[in-house]
């Protein structure tokens, strides 16, 4: 597993991956993030979304591992951003993916601006450990890749639904 910590003066920002099981397979693709779908979330879910986080933060991290969804509705049709059962513009309806790398993002006084750029890798296959996602989506929701969920602790391992389970 491996932990990165990042010094941001009185913060520490960690990048945690221990969600990642095993050695990774080649399964990323580049997706644009809509920073505005984590940067408008609810304090809850940014806490889940985000590390270096407090009300003095010029800087903070979106944490490597968050699922996220695709937008298929409204202005920001086809970017990304983070799953939300909650959403109303199609990031409810499935996992699109991981995201593969912590990303940094400036706060500034005119918003959030991502360090490098909008277009970061999402993973679309590969075994993780679910239980230690930034965020856990229910057993009940779909993925899109070819994701296995595998328990260290006990050695099961179960594929990750593509459909959504009847009833659900």
């Amino acid at each position: 597993m491996v932990n990165m910590i990042h010094s941001t003066g009185v913060r520490s920002v960690i990048d945690d991956q221990t969600w990642r099981y095993g050695e990774q397979l080649p399964g990323t693709v580049s997706v644009t993030l809509d920073l505005a779908t984590f940067s408008t979330a609810k304090t809850e879910n940014k806490k889940k979304y985000l590390t270096g986080l407090d009300d003095s933060a010029t800087e903070v991290y979106i944490k490597s591992g968050v699922p996220l969804a695709r937008i298929t509705s409204g202005a920001s049709n086809g970017l990304y951003g983070p799953y939300d059962p909650e959403a109303k513009d199609g990031r409810q309806e499935r996992v699109a993916g991981l995201l593969e790398s912590q990303i940094k993002v400036n706060v500034t006084v005119g918003g959030w601006e991502v360090e490098d750029s909008e277009v970061v890798g999402m993973r679309f296959r590969g075994n993780v450990i679910v239980k230690n996602l930034p965020v856990v989506p229910a057993d009940t929701v779909a993925w899109n890749g070819d994701f296995v969920s595998v328990d260290p602790d006990t050695g099961t391992t179960k594929r990750l639904p593509n459909t959504v389970t009847p009833g659900a």
